[in-house]
């Protein structure tokens, strides 16, 4: 089972009438139907904002035929893109919040199965510091060579850099 097919099988809710109810009504919530409902929910929001926008511009022609020309060309669509930019980048964000979510689960179950690795790498670098060859010195400790010039060391400069 790949990892995008258990993303489904667990954390979504099925696409049937009978499995979005069984998730609505599901207590322990090891599902997620908000993620579902995005599409229908920003198509009714869109299209209340087309009505809310025809019912101003409406208005505005009863009221005066400049108000009224203004809120056709410019304020009707100004709105409109307004209102739909902010709640298409506000269901990204929640989109996004859902996705880190279930790719947090899947590193959580992933450092469990490797907990114990650390601990043996570190044993084995514990072996491999004792053997010769794996030194650089062929067979010889540092203390059987002097070094020909002393180490160089760089000298920093006291600089203060702005945050």
């Amino acid at each position: 089972m790949s990892r995008e097919d258990r993303r489904r099988s667990f954390n979504r809710a099925s696409n049937t009438a009978h499995g979005y109810f069984n998730a609505l009504f599901d207590f322990s919530f090891t599902k997620f139907i908000t993620v579902q409902m995005f599409p229908v929910l920003y198509g009714v929001i869109l299209a209340s904002t087309l009505i809310g926008v025809v019912y101003f511009t409406v208005e505005a022609f009863l009221t005066s035929w400049w108000r009224g020309l203004f809120y056709l060309f410019v304020a009707g669509p100004v709105g409109f893109i307004t209102v739909a930019t902010i709640t298409r980048a506000l269901m990204e964000f929640y989109l996004v919040v859902f996705h880190i979510y279930e790719d947090m689960e899947e590193i959580r179950v992933i450092s469990k199965r490797f907990s114990g690795l650390s601990e043996s790498v570190e044993s084995v670098a514990g072996i491999t510091r004792r053997l010769p060859f794996l030194n650089g010195t062929n067979g010889k400790g540092p203390k059987d060579e002097p070094l020909a010039e002393p180490p160089k060391t760089r000298r920093r400069r006291n600089k203060v850099e702005p945050y």
